[in-house]
């Protein structure tokens, strides 16, 4: 190891020549290794994604993130300030009537005797 004692910084060893072209060597060292760790976890995560919604096409569903992401724009339109998001009228709900019909003939379900009895 070379010592040089050129430093004006509070790092000594920088002042060297030698010691500054092997920082240099580590720092684009270091930044490849980030840059591949990064890029590594990129394409983990595009390959989850993509394998996720071939799977959920080959089931005939919907996938999970458009599921998901249904569900979240659902809940902030529900909790807009105002009715910011809502486009259509409020009280849209519709009443039906509905046709009543008597039943006359009742059997008695076979596992009725299967159940406790009433207290």
């Amino acid at each position: 190891m070379i010592w040089c004692g050129l430093s004006i910084t509070n790092k000594p060893w920088l002042a060297c020549p030698d010691m500054q072209l092997i920082a240099w060597i580590f720092k684009i060292f270091f930044s490849l290794l980030g840059l591949v760790f990064v890029l590594g976890t990129l394409c983990i995560l595009l390959l989850a994604l993509i394998s996720g919604a071939l799977w959920s096409l080959v089931r005939g569903r919907k996938p999970e993130v458009a599921v998901v992401w249904q569900r979240y724009q659902d809940m902030a339109r529900n909790k807009a300030p105002f009715g910011a998001w809502r486009a259509g009228p409020q009280n849209t709900t519709e009443v039906v009537d509905v046709e009543v019909k008597e039943v006359t003939d009742v059997k008695v379900a076979p596992h009725s005797q299967d159940r406790l009895p009433k207290q």
